[in-house]
């Protein structure tokens, strides 16, 4: 029986992936579990293995095309067999998911044009439109919710696509349109004439206004989705701490060298950060929650923390699973291994799947603050800073310390400000301290 390739579930709130590249023509023959086909999305591209050994009898989605999560790319054939008539998918194999509404049949033309029903200024949903051939599930239920047509909206997305955000954005449009006092069977008034400019002296010759432009890579537009996503569903609100890192510093440098002679692991700040943030997220658990959109919050009972990782094809959050479960050496390991096949593009997909709560380094590019973004549908992301000496006030004299800010963006909707403000603080005061609980952690 024929057997069909579809798009595998991509990670937590990824919905759909772009056909980067296809690793095999219709007809040549394919080895089960061997690489056939490259799916992009903003988290990470990967390559299907085969389902089952045999020949490539059709490819479904060209290269190029956004697939959704369950979507059938392609069909594999064994020997002998052939397509079904009409080259669709493969007898006996679940349907492509329906990406639209079906043409109906053709019916007389009416007599009269009949004007279509409006709301806030928009046109109604066109049913015989195929326009929104290529929308996402959820972005075709928002059309239909607010009685949309996809054709009159201006499309951010790969190719042109309409974006959940873009509907958003032409229904705000539209209500501020609809909101302008206009005085009902009245012309506007005339405009007067514009009056002639006067000439702008020259005082200096333009300087060169050479561009460079380039396409923005898929991941690249994958990045710009998902942020745009996380700015629109989450309610960011932010706090700042202060933390002495003195004692941190101090103990970091006496083990460093003996780490790395005896276990072969390079001994970051990042593995004490990311300690003292699960007991932190232990006695708050509200920040290692999520929200859905129908308003259920979901308490994680694990701990799956999130490392922001930059590459030089965008960023890229690989996930180290059960933090609290491991020691600090693990944690130190785990880091060193997900950074390096992060930047090397050689993740798995459960790499990056699964995430509870986020922490990104900035100060190891010498950034002294920043607002991260919140890594939707997580509920708060951790922005970590430059460590460096700067006065502070001690025993009512100033000293010299080794300080760093500290930034927890966190989603409003399910956090208040108290518990975020709290969170912040206790993870200040386990950084600060590190002796008092480092041996339960080694």
């Amino acid at each position: 029986m024929p057997v069909t390739i579809v798009v595998p579930q991509l990670g937590e709130s990824v919905v759909e992936g772009t056909v980067g590249k296809w690793l095999k023509k219709e007809g040549d023959p394919i080895a089960k579990d061997e690489p056939i086909v490259e799916i992009i999305t903003d988290k990470i591209n990967i390559e299907l293995p085969a389902p089952s050994a045999g020949t490539l009898g059709k490819i479904l989605i060209p290269e190029g095309t956004v697939a959704q999560v369950g979507q059938q790319l392609g069909v594999i054939l064994a020997q002998g067999e052939s397509m079904p008539a009409g080259g669709g998918a493969a007898a006996g194999a679940p349907a492509p998911q329906k990406q639209g509404p079906a043409p109906a049949a053709p019916q007389p033309a009416p007599t009269a044009p009949r004007p279509a029903p409006q709301q806030a200024g928009v046109a109604v949903a066109d049913s015989q439109n195929g326009a929104d051939q290529r929308v996402s599930p959820a972005v075709r239920k928002l059309l239909k919710e607010h009685q949309l047509d996809v054709s009159g909206i201006r499309g951010s997305g790969m190719g042109g696509r309409v974006t959940r955000e873009d509907v958003l954005s032409h229904i705000e449009g539209s209500r501020v349109a609809a909101s302008m006092p206009q005085a009902p069977g009245r012309a506007p008034a005339p405009q007067a004439a514009p009056q002639p400019l006067k000439a702008i002296p020259s005082f200096a010759q333009a300087g060169s206004r050479e561009e460079e432009v380039v396409q923005a890579t898929n991941v690249r537009k994958k990045i710009a989705e998902n942020m745009l996503r996380s700015r629109h569903m989450a309610a960011h609100c932010a706090t700042w701490d202060e933390v002495d890192m003195t004692a941190l510093v101090e103990l970091r440098t006496r083990l460093k060298e003996k780490v790395k002679a005896t276990y072969g692991v390079n001994l970051t700040y990042m593995p004490f950060i990311l300690k003292a943030v699960v007991k932190a997220l232990h006695e708050y658990p509200m920040l290692n929650a999520s929200m859905t959109e129908g308003g259920e919050i979901h308490y994680k009972k694990y701990y799956n923390i999130g490392i922001a990782v930059h590459r030089d094809s965008g960023l890229i959050v690989p996930v180290l699973h059960d933090a609290d479960r491991k020691t600090l050496l693990q944690v130190a390991h785990e880091i060193e291994d997900l950074g390096g096949r992060a930047r090397a593009d050689k993740l798995k997909l459960e790499d990056i799947q699964g995430g509870t709560f986020t922490v990104t380094n900035a100060g190891m590019f010498g950034a002294t603050a920043s607002t991260p973004i919140i890594n939707y549908p997580e509920a708060g992301v951790l922005g970590v800073h430059l460590i460096q000496e700067r006065p502070a006030v001690r025993d009512h004299r100033i000293v010299i310390r080794q300080m760093m800010t500290l930034v927890v963006s966190f989603d409003h909707r399910l956090v208040d400000g108290t518990p975020a403000v709290q969170f912040l603080h206790r993870v200040k005061e386990l950084l600060e301290d590190p002796e008092s609980w480092l041996l339960d952690s080694i």
